[in-house]
């Protein structure tokens, strides 16, 4: 499979996105981070979290992925947080991909799609405090009034890289399938919020190639108007 990593600035002084992949005779490895812009080393936590990993990656594992991932995740928000303290905070969305089998983790906003006979699906959930908020009112831990009030707070994330104790991750425990012609973004949030998916599912769909695809889709944000988030995206196909 190929892959293809395009990073824009957007309005922002300086861009704390950061993304790596490598190819070895385990499979294909990528990841895509969103340093937080609120903190100082955003930035430098969300180039740590990639060159970490990928350097894990690239030493090898003896375990099942699924386990070799999050134990790699955890070791590293705990170097991120050792290093830069209550100042980092960093996304992270990544996969792995041997032969036909794919599997994925995340911590974050950051998502992971999979694009499938014409149709765009999210596979990954976005750890922010909306999120939180459905959980404690589904459980029963708060009310729906509360809910209400709450809600506009909801896109604050919930989890991430560097908090010294991930409190949210998702990792694929059983591989997911690939097909022929399947497609596979990972986007930061400045991706998604500023195209939409409708928009994000148009540009895969036109385009045959994963260079062709990336830059399309980095053309799209840098023609919208107004303050652009930093974008980081890799299509693999």
């Amino acid at each position: 499979m190929d892959c293809e990593i395009r990073s824009y600035i957007g309005t922002r002084s300086c861009q704390e996105d950061s993304a790596a992949f490598c190819e070895t005779e385990n499979g294909l490895f990528c990841i895509v981070c969103d340093g937080i812009g609120s903190r100082r080393e955003g930035g430098s936590s969300s180039k740590y979290a990639a060159e970490s990993l990928t350097a894990r990656f690239r030493e090898g594992f003896k375990t099942d992925f699924p386990e070799f991932i999050t134990a790699a995740a955890e070791k590293t928000d705990r170097e991120i947080y050792e290093k830069f303290g209550s100042a980092s905070g960093t996304t992270v969305v990544s996969v792995y991909i041997k032969d036909l089998s794919l599997y994925w983790l995340s911590v974050g906003d950051s998502r992971l799609y999979i694009k499938r006979a014409g149709r765009l699906k999210q596979i990954t959930t976005d750890h922010d405090y909306a999120y939180v908020l459905k959980k404690r009112l589904e459980l029963g831990i708060i009310d729906q009034k509360t809910y209400e009030a709450e809600k506009h707070k909801g896109g604050r994330l919930a989890s991430f890289i560097g908090m010294g104790g991930i409190d949210i991750v998702d990792v694929s425990m059983k591989p997911v399938e690939l097909c022929e012609g399947d497609v596979l973004l990972l986007a930061t949030d400045g991706l998604y919020k500023s195209l939409g998916d409708e928009k994000i599912a148009e540009i895969l769909n036109e385009n045959k190639t994963s260079a062709e695809t990336a830059d399309r889709l980095i053309e799209a944000v840098k023609k919208i108007e107004g303050a652009v988030d930093n974008t980081t995206l890799a299509v693999i196909m």
